[in-house]
């Protein structure tokens, strides 16, 4: 009898999390769907359970290290090691670089970086131990590009692509595979959830009515979202491939930002930029 393979997904209560533990679930998998609040996962166990799903809720705080312990014991009492790792779970952060605060700024790195840390030190030591095993790290076209006002986000997602570029050296003898997968702009709650930093929309902030120009630029794009699906789509698609590249973006206009930005100077980046929020003025 062929042993279900085995794949552990952070932050799987909504948004791409949710919907790449069902495309694995449905695949057969065997999923451990974690996340900070297992009522959250109602739905998700009931879908499992109607489905036939080989699927559990697991709860797991990427920001508390005996949470993320105690999430792998149960993992552990079941499998050996993973077949596919998802890092998926993060936090947004709207404020100008000056007006942030400490906390707000650990609090999101503590979500999106330690966070992430805390599970790769959990999940890698087996991995190695039988030599396979693939890591998906879920990064952003904001790990490439930057929009002003998020530039606390941005820089989380720079040093995911950072850290995924160095496990990606780090691990290839072990022959343990590694990828990073760049969504663009998703429809979620992430942007109602997930985002910190208010001071910018107080109206003693300096950085106000700029960044009310700058947001509105930016809903003129949101006819280029996609859905989550589309995201998981691409986290099944590279984890069960045997691709080289690192890099892979989830949706077309991910890719053209992300290509645009390759490809011109600094100067004709940002005047491109400008013009597709209609601040090329």
């Amino acid at each position: 009898m062929q042993v279900a393979r085995s794949m552990l997904v952070t932050g799987a209560s909504s948004g791409i999390g949710l919907a790449t533990a069902q495309r694995f679930a449905g695949a057969g998998y065997m999923v451990f769907a974690t996340m900070r609040s297992p009522s959250k996962g109602e739905d998700l166990a009931g879908e499992a359970k109607e489905q036939g799903w080989d699927l559990q809720i697991v709860e797991l705080d990427v920001t508390d290290q005996d949470s993320v312990d105690e999430a792998f014991e149960v993992v552990h009492a079941q499998v050996d090691a993973l077949d596919v790792l998802v890092n998926n779970a993060g936090m947004g952060m709207q404020a100008a670089v000056e007006e942030a605060t400490d906390d707000e700024i650990l609090a999101l790195y503590n979500t999106n970086i330690f966070g992430m840390v805390r599970v790769l030190r959990r999940a890698l030591p087996p991995m190695r131990k039988r030599g396979s095993g693939t890591i998906v790290n879920v990064s952003s076209m904001g790990g490439h590009v930057v929009w002003p006002y998020f530039g606390y986000y941005h820089s989380t997602k720079w040093a995911l692509e950072a850290l995924t570029e160095s496990l990606y050296l780090e691990l290839a003898p072990s022959g343990i595979r590694v990828y990073a997968v760049l969504p663009g702009l998703v429809a979620t709650n992430f942007g109602r959830a997930g985002i910190r930093g208010q001071r910018i929309r107080e109206k003693s902030s300096e950085y106000r009515e700029d960044s009310e120009r700058w947001i509105e630029g930016f809903m003129a794009l949101l006819p280029n979202r996609v859905g989550p699906e589309t995201a998981a789509e691409k986290i099944f698609e590279v984890a069960e491939s045997d691709s080289p590249d690192l890099h892979h973006t989830s949706d077309d206009f991910a890719e053209s930002i992300v290509s645009a930005r390759k490809k011109l100077s600094d100067p004709e980046w940002f005047d491109h930029f400008r013009g597709l929020h209609g601040l090329s003025d």
